[in-house]
């Protein structure tokens, strides 16, 4: 094996990617997302906090309703005269959902296939048990009746069991950053290996580069590792355009003041290795499966389920589920143990596990390249 011959095919593959315009556009967009995705979410979690839904009502509200109303400050009530002038300020988008009173029914017309009607129906339900309350108690104060002995016999105290620095919007805006993340890598991959294997089949400038005193395991280990090693460059920018990105976010957006980005070195050092792990995964599986492929466009197609991989541990979480056969599921696994360390959820046996069979399959998948890339069928194809 001469290492000189590899490190100039290394270096060849990468000085291609930066001479072609628009791969080199595709690897500076992918990180550039990541303060975008950040940023994004943060304004729209900002909006839905800050936004108020119109609700109308038949019915002018007491001053008991407009005090529970101004407490849960999600809705704002306005007066209509009848059902006819609701139903026809909702379908002018005047109100967000409307609220119909006859005698002591109280019916709430919304769209609950929207995540506004949902929230609307779900608000005007407990400002509507809380009216009741108040009716309630002040029938029994009326009657001479001490409201504490109907209501308050038992004490009701609740303890939080969330885990030190993990909240619901931690979670879910880690799991998409992760995602990405790992994403961007499997993306780069595609990229780089698409147009070092069938690309240059296509061309024919694979067949000219094998006349010259070079092995054809030398060639393959060289786009190999340049394929990883510029994967895992990308992701590594990607994770640290992250980390500033959620500091300044603290700042900007209400919704991320919770928000605790760990920035403890071992974490780092563990998020890095994980990266590196998956670059070298995602450049293998994108090799092995590009090689049986004649043309670009076959080994695109060939591809693209690859890059749905890190999407399963995202799924999962909002599942709230715990599957333990993803650690062994190939990228995906990756996924999974970056979500994990980032929100100091580091469970050590899982860790083990995916670092071992990731490397394992690592090894298996050099040992398939290198005898798969050995055949003319697949160099010459």
């Amino acid at each position: 094996m001469n290492w000189n011959n590899i490190k100039i095919t290394i270096h060849k593959e990468l000085r291609g990617v930066i001479r072609d315009k628009k791969s080199l556009q595709k690897l500076i967009l992918y990180p550039l997302m990541i303060p975008f995705v950040i940023i994004l979410f943060g304004v729209l979690f900002d909006s839905v906090n800050e936004t108020k839904y119109k609700v109308g009502t038949n019915y002018e509200p007491t001053q008991e309703e407009i005090s529970i109303i101004e407490e849960l400050d999600t809705v704002t009530l306005k007066n209509y005269n009848n059902k006819y002038e609701l139903e026809k300020a909702y379908n002018n988008n005047e109100i967000d959902a409307y609220l119909v009173k006859e005698n002591d029914i109280y019916t709430i017309y919304a769209d609950e296939s929207q995540n506004s009607g949902e929230i609307i129906l779900s608000v005007t339900s407990t400002y509507l048990e809380m009216y009741n309350d108040v009716l309630g108690n002040k029938y029994l104060l009326e009657n001479g009746i001490n409201p504490d002995k109907v209501y308050n016999n038992i004490t009701i105290k609740t303890h939080s069991l969330k885990k030190e620095e993990s909240n619901v919007m931690t979670n879910l805006v880690f799991s998409l950053v992760i995602t990405y993340l790992v994403m961007i890598v499997v993306m780069v991959c595609v990229v780089v290996v698409t147009d070092a294997t069938s690309g240059e089949k296509e061309r024919g400038t694979l067949e000219t580069i094998l006349t010259f005193p070079i092995k054809s395991s030398e060639l393959i280990l060289g786009k190999y590792l340049a394929t990883a090693i510029l994967a895992f460059i990308i992701g590594f920018i990607a994770y640290f355009l992250a980390i500033p990105t959620f500091i300044i976010g603290k700042e900007l957006f209400k919704s991320y003041e919770e928000i605790v980005f760990n920035t403890d070195i071992i974490v780092i050092l563990l998020v890095i290795f994980v990266i590196l792990l998956s670059a070298f995964l995602a450049a293998g599986i994108c090799m092995a499966l590009a090689g049986k492929a004649k043309t670009y466009k076959e080994a695109q197609s060939a591809l693209q389920f690859i890059s749905l991989l890190p999407m399963i541990p995202y799924f999962i979480k909002i599942m709230e589920t715990d599957i333990k056969i993803v650690n062994l599921i190939p990228i995906a696994n990756c996924g999974t143990l970056l979500n994990d360390i980032v929100a100091n959820d580091i469970n050590y046996k899982s860790l083990l596990t995916v670092v071992v069979t990731t490397i394992i399959y690592i090894v298996a998948i050099i040992i398939y390249i290198s005898k798969q890339y050995n055949k003319e069928e697949t160099l010459f194809s």
